[in-house]
């Protein structure tokens, strides 16, 4: 079975540094296909990196990249880069087209006119999550949310990652739905915690407002006299200067430089060495469905602390593998994050059913395997 996807993915090959969680679960997926005997995996992505077509092979997976023209993008609803990406599906003559997320990829899929096709959502329309916005992103959000109906009305079978994704589906008519948790690289799977350093919070994913990094700062300005040399990291690229700007000032302000490290971006190797050296990992979010950074570190066996919102109560049960909050609640962060950190051994004991919980479903095998009879499901229906 030849099987086309599409979706992000690093045109450079390497896997292990991926930008962002929808290509590192692509990454992990496509390792985890390249073990079975008689699929032949294409992967096509667009990207801003390449200015002609590419390919490579490495590993049992053939690459094949296409410029991605950013030029009135959401307008034209991505045509020219669409138009890239059908040509490529065409040489490809793939049995099985598995696009990600409702955008051009899935646009590209719909346009191809294959049948056998099947798409993994990824998430909801930023017009469901609501919240404040500009003019101008009021007027993106709707070009998007087209975008995302046109998908959901053009795809006849649809993976989700999570309950809450399932239950936004009201538009998807008769299209069969399957259920795949996102998988986990192998390298985040230890129980081994004794790198952990007291005090040391960890938080993972884009820094922007949306994630709750401010939650968290002011959290920070609340524990800083109360947990001796108390340490907050936060790993990953800014994706709103806007908003890093007016965090550094908050830090400034407070007198946080002390208690605060941005990392940036980490691969793999880099961000496991992070988690094993915190003693809790946070993710106050204020608009998520199912966050690889919060598995990873259930994977890592860590403490967490994680916002009630979206999909994310589905992954963490509360009090059990973690504690929830609610969003934009410093003082409810800081209590957890003081339970945990005076409270060794209630760490431990969270931080071993994450893991629990995680390596029953989380797992790169468990997640391929699933997704392998799904494509034969889909073969056998279309």
């Amino acid at each position: 079975m030849r099987v086309a996807i599409l979706g992000p993915y690093p045109v450079d090959g390497e896997i292990n540094n991926v930008n962002g969680g929808v290509q590192a679960v692509i990454a992990n997926m496509a390792r985890g296909l390249s073990m079975f005997k008689g699929l032949d995996i294409h992967i096509i992505t667009a990207s801003g990196r390449i200015t002609k077509d590419m390919a490579s092979f490495s590993k049992g997976i053939h690459v094949h990249g296409v410029p991605f023209d950013i030029k009135l993008g959401n307008m034209t609803f991505y045509l020219q880069t669409r138009k890239r990406l059908c040509k490529k599906i065409k040489d490809i003559k793939p049995d099985l087209i598995h696009s990600h997320m409702f955008g051009y990829y899935t646009l590209a899929a719909i346009d191809s006119g294959y049948e056998k096709t099947v798409v993994s959502t990824h998430g909801i329309s930023n017009a469901i999550w609501g919240g404040k916005a500009g003019i101008l992103e009021s007027i993106r959000y709707r070009l998007q949310h087209c975008v995302y109906m046109r998908c959901l009305k053009g795809s006849k079978n649809i993976i989700v990652n999570s309950p809450y994704a399932r239950g936004s589906l009201s538009g998807a008519g008769k299209a069969n739905v399957y259920d795949l948790d996102n998988p986990v690289s192998d390298i985040f799977f230890s129980e081994d915690n004794s790198m952990e350093e007291e005090n040391r919070v960890l938080f993972a994913g884009n820094i922007c407002g949306a994630k709750g990094i401010m939650t968290a700062l002011y959290s920070l300005n609340i524990l800083k006299d109360s947990l001796n040399r108390i340490t907050l990291r936060l790993a990953g690229p800014v994706t709103d200067n806007n908003f890093y700007n007016k965090a550094l000032r908050y830090i400034k302000k407070n007198n946080l430089q002390g208690y605060v490290n941005f990392l940036g971006h980490l691969d793999d190797s880099e961000l496991k060495k992070e988690y094993e050296r915190s003693s809790v990992f946070i993710f106050p979010s204020y608009q998520d469905v199912a966050p690889l950074a919060l598995l990873q570190a259930m994977a890592a066996g860590k403490a967490i602390v994680a916002s009630n919102i979206g999909g994310i109560p589905y992954i963490i049960d509360d009090g059990v593998n973690g504690f929830l909050i609610n969003t934009g609640d410093p003082h409810s962060l800081a209590a957890k994050i003081i339970l945990f950190m005076k409270d060794k051994p209630l760490r431990k004991a969270f931080g071993i059913k994450a893991h629990k919980k995680a390596f029953e479903n989380n797992r790169i095998d468990i997640v391929a395997g699933k997704l392998y009879r799904i494509y034969n499901e889909v073969m056998d229906i279309c």
